[in-house]
């Protein structure tokens, strides 16, 4: 066993140095900028506040640009930090998409389509150990380098959203999957997914074509699956539509728009795309009426309270469904012949 690993080390060495140089620029410029944005927040006297506080440090902030140094330094954050967030979020979450295009699917389809598998098979290795020392090394680095970057972001993240990216939903991609457990149990399963096809196809191409379709269905469907992973709450304004009563830290801090519309009398909800806007405001209007509309407005939130369960509720859905694949990589190997070796 020890012969494999090292030669499973030896061919994956141009992967694992790349990856890690990468975790190490990426980390860096993580640094860099909370340590830059968080000096500038506490030289101008920001720090600690919210912008959906009326007052920071005693002083009022109107929110307004060019109202007075409070706003200006709030809108100099939103505008330089605010992008280099976001746009540093999507970098991360393309890493699942590499890991399992570029690094899992060739993984085991190159050794397949070239035959280089039945060098070590023909050395008293079994299909199972060579296949275990095949995914090991990679995951293990996966992960490691993932969590690395997940934990940083979410060190930057939190420190920049009080201020920054109110206007941003935590619960959309960027920044749930590209921080926290998230990202690291959505990079093991994307790897193991294109391990998964290319031990199937057996053809290098086709299966990474295959890993990019499959990838960009499962960030599709944990999209779609994540609000409803756990119960939502209800905010209902008054008679005149208005949330006014509701503290402002609620909708600022929460995940928003994931429902909303109208109530009737006897609080039944109705959703707002119910009816259309296409035929004009008054018919929308006549169309909420005819439904028994009050006029009471009602949205469904995920407080903030909620965003590290639903992390370690969607982790273990990734991490459940990236041990199922290396149990089916296991049975694949075991049962169906790869070649003349295998016969």
């Amino acid at each position: 066993m020890t012969g494999v690993i090292w030669l499973v080390r030896r061919q994956q060495r141009a992967f694992l140095w790349t990856f890690a140089a990468l975790v190490v620029a990426i980390a860096a410029y993580i640094v860099w900028q909370r340590v830059e944005m968080a000096g500038y927040l506490r030289d101008h006297g920001i720090d600690g506040c919210a912008d959906w506080r009326t007052y920071c440090h005693g002083k009022r902030i109107t929110g307004e640009r060019g109202s007075g140094p409070l706003a200006d330094a709030y809108f100099h954050v939103y505008d330089t930090y605010r992008p280099r967030l976001l746009g540093t979020g999507r970098l991360l979450l393309a890493l699942p998409v590499v890991a399992g295009v570029f690094a899992g699917a060739p993984l085991i389809a190159r050794e397949l389509e070239s035959g280089t598998y039945r060098l070590v098979w023909t050395q008293s290795v079994s299909r199972t150990r060579w296949l275990a020392a095949k995914l090991a090394l990679p995951t293990a680095a996966l992960l490691a380098g993932t969590a690395v970057l997940a934990a940083l972001y979410t060190w930057w993240w939190r420190t920049a959203r009080a201020i920054t990216v109110t206007d941003v939903a935590w619960g959309t991609a960027v920044p749930f999957d590209a921080s926290g457990p998230a990202l690291v149990s959505l990079t093991a399963l994307c790897f193991l997914l294109g391990a998964a096809l290319g031990l199937v196809i057996r053809r290098t191409l086709p299966a990474m074509a295959a890993t990019l379709a499959a990838t960009v269905g499962v960030l599709y469907g944990l999209g779609a699956l994540r609000p409803n992973l756990m119960p939502t709450r209800t905010l209902v304004s008054n008679a005149h539509g208005d949330f006014g009563a509701i503290p402002r830290h609620v909708f600022y801090t929460s995940w928003r728009g994931i429902g909303h519309g109208y109530l009737t009398r006897s609080g039944q909800k109705i959703p707002w795309d119910r009816c259309s806007l296409a035929d004009g405001a008054d018919a929308m209007v006549s169309c909420f009426t005819r439904l028994g509309s009050t006029g009471r407005h009602y949205e469904d939130i995920h407080p903030a309270s909620h965003f590290w369960p639903l992390q370690w509720i969607q982790a273990g859905i990734c991490l459940a469904a990236a041990l199922a694949l290396a149990a089916f990589c296991v049975r694949w190997i075991r049962r169906r012949p790869t070649g003349k070796a295998a016969a």
